[in-house]
């Protein structure tokens, strides 16, 4: 089942992508600036998700900022326990922690990370989070 306003999140997300291709800073900005807009708007009406973080997250360039969303995204999935999301979040976050030069607390992460993704049956998060740990460990 599609998170709720999934179709206009994943339209912006691609708006932000293609922007992003062409090189059109403008365009990535105010995609972003609505994706974050949309964000905010759920979450007033009752309609937050961990996706619409997560995704907000994975555009936000500064990555102090990023590592924000993704905590606001990681309370929401575990408190609907979605491991699936809790393990795609926590990826994503150890990642950040390594390109910011703390491998040790990515490693850290990743492993909680492993932890979720065994509890999914998506082959493909395993996958990226096992890669992580080998090529950090």
């Amino acid at each position: 089942m599609k998170p709720p306003l999934y179709d206009e999140i994943h339209q912006l997300a691609l708006d932000i992508v293609n922007a992003s291709a062409a090189e059109d800073q403008r365009s990535i900005w105010s995609a972003y600036h609505d994706l974050e807009l949309l964000c905010k708007s759920a979450e007033v009406n009752g309609q937050s998700h961990p996706f619409h973080w997560k995704t907000l997250a994975d555009f936000t360039t500064a990555a102090s900022a990023a590592l924000n969303i993704y905590k606001k995204a990681l309370n929401s999935a575990e408190q609907y326990d979605l491991v699936k999301y809790v393990a795609s979040i926590k990826i994503a976050m150890a990642e950040l922690y390594a390109e910011a030069g703390d491998s040790e607390k990515g490693v850290m992460i990743a492993k909680e990370a492993n932890e979720a993704a065994k509890l999914t049956s998506d082959l493909e998060l395993k996958r990226e989070i096992s890669e992580f740990l080998l090529q950090h460990s």
